[in-house]
C-alpha cells in the first residue's frame, strides 16, 4: 500500500479512536458522538495530506492543527450539540495530536 495512503488511514483511525473516546468520556452520546466521528472524517485527511506537502517544522504543523480546531469548533458550534465547542475541539485535537506524536516517536 502506498505510504501516503497508509499514513492517512492510520492517522484517521487513531484520531477517531482518541477523539471519540474523549467525547464519550465527556458524556457525548448519539448524534453528538456521531458528529465527532464525522467531523474528524472531514478534517483529518486534508490536514494529514497538507502536512505531507508542507515543509518540516512546528509552524506549518501549528497552523494546520489550529485550522482543524477552528473548523471543528465551528461545526460543533452550529450543531448545537456541544456546550463549549471550541474548547472541546482544542482538547480533543491536543489529545489526538499528542498521542499520535508520541506513537510516531516510538515507531
Amino acid at each position: 500500500m502506498d505510504e501516503l495512503v497508509l499514513s492517512l488511514l492510520l492517522s484517521l483511525g487513531l484520531t477517531e479512536i482518541i477523539e471519540c473516546a474523549f467525547a464519550l468520556s465527556t458524556g457525548k452520546r448519539g448524534k453528538a458522538l456521531l458528529l465527532c466521528a464525522l467531523v474528524n472524517l472531514i478534517t483529518n485527511p486534508p490536514v494529514v495530506l497538507l502536512h505531507s506537502f508542507l515543509p518540516e517544522g512546528w509552524l506549518p504543523v501549528a497552523a494546520l492543527e489550529l485550522g482543524a480546531v477552528a473548523a471543528e469548533g465551528l461545526l460543533y458550534r452550529y450543531s448545537g450539540l456541544y456546550e463549549r465547542p471550541y474548547r472541546f475541539s482544542l482538547i480533543a485535537n491536543t489529545l489526538s495530536f499528542s498521542l499520535g506524536f508520541v506513537l510516531n516517536q516510538l515507531i
